[in-house]
């Protein structure tokens, strides 16, 4: 039976994590000030489209020392307040620690023009599958741009800055098609790293939401973090654009971390202004809806991940693999924890 006092004193460090018990001392630390949230006012109308772009994985078959994993990426397109289509991109990837670089390399040099040879750490090798999604999502954001129109909106689920190579690469190329097409590219992240704090590191985001919506109550509003002593640094090295905190409707409780390229900098106001008018629906206060629905529709279910999996299993019966042979090569984790039927995921 797990101990009350270890979980009475775990919640106390959950309290001190979420509760900002000093404003003053927040000020203090990372330098904003009452003058840097920037009231946003909605614009009276849109007449562009909204584009927003999200992507899933999930395993569809386990061995001893690879996965194959169902990548899924896509977009969808609203006409102001109304969906038009959904766009999805499906592929399988096969996440071995010891032969993955052609995988990546092939669509590098295919959408990006992009001659790379990607070496990971050993630390990074279990985020394969999710390195190979984001590729695949950069890949619907290249798309999605290309669809576009000058003036329209595009929204990425995610963050652009700190990426190195071959990534960086990446994005300055999408950068560039954004700017060329001349849309406004935004990356809104629905969770954040950043923090603050001398003795134990506190959550930049929550707090900054906490202290935001006291300064502007009535209106969304939006914080710049360059020159803020928090961490990491808040300047993107490694890329050129800006980082803000954004609270897109004043009676959500939300707030979000945005990153822009250096051009939607220069006009962040307008394209905020604009972003405001579709972060009102009810479903989703305060977050753009189009993301929403980008989320609905292109994540993986587990009703795909098995049906996808017994696709596969017939495949091998099909070519002599039966059902014993496939369960002697997984984890017996995973045949202890099976559930009846011939899922062998």
């Amino acid at each position: 039976m797990m101990d009350k006092n270890l979980l009475s004193s775990i919640a106390e460090q959950i309290k001190s994590y979420i509760s900002l018990e000093s404003t003053a001392q927040y000020f203090e630390e990372t330098k904003v000030n009452d003058n840097d949230f920037t009231r946003i006012d909605p614009k009276e109308e849109f007449e562009g489209d909204i584009f927003a772009v999200d992507g899933s994985n999930g395993v569809i078959f386990d061995l001893v020392s690879l996965k194959y994993n169902l990548i899924r990426a896509g977009y969808v397109i609203y006409d102001k307040k109304n969906w038009q289509k959904t766009v999805i991109f499906d592929k399988i990837f096969k996440a071995d620690p010891e032969d993955y670089g052609d995988q990546f390399e092939r669509d590098l040099k295919r959408h990006f023009d992009i001659d790379s040879c990607l070496v990971l750490a050993k630390t990074e090798l279990d985020r394969l599958s999710t390195y190979y999604r984001e590729l695949q999502e950069y890949i619907a954001l290249s798309e999605a741009i290309s669809e576009a129109k000058a003036g329209d909106l595009v929204l990425y689920d995610g963050n652009f800055a700190y990426w190195t190579d071959p990534f960086r690469k990446v994005l300055e190329s999408i950068s560039t098609q954004a700017e060329n097409k001349d849309v406004d590219l935004l990356a809104i992240s629905k969770s954040s790293t950043f923090s603050w704090g001398k003795e134990y590191s506190k959550p930049f985001v929550l707090h900054t939401g906490h202290v935001g919506s006291q300064i502007i109550s009535d209106h969304p509003w939006y914080l710049k973090l360059s020159k803020k002593n928090i961490k990491p640094e808040p300047e993107g090295k490694n890329w050129n654009g800006t980082i803000y905190v954004i609270k897109l409707h004043q009676d959500s409780e939300f707030v979000f971390r945005l990153d822009v390229p250096h051009y939607v900098s220069d006009r962040i106001d307008e394209a905020l202004g604009n972003l405001v008018l579709y972060s009102t629906s009810s479903e989703c206060l305060g977050y753009p809806h189009a993301l929403f629905r980008a989320h609905r529709d292109i994540r993986i279910t587990d009703q795909e991940r098995m049906h996808v999996n017994n696709l596969l299993l017939d495949e091998l019966s099909i070519k002599g693999v039966n059902d014993i042979q496939v369960r002697g090569s997984l984890d017996y984790h995973r045949v202890l924890e099976m559930k009846q039927g011939r899922r062998l995921m």
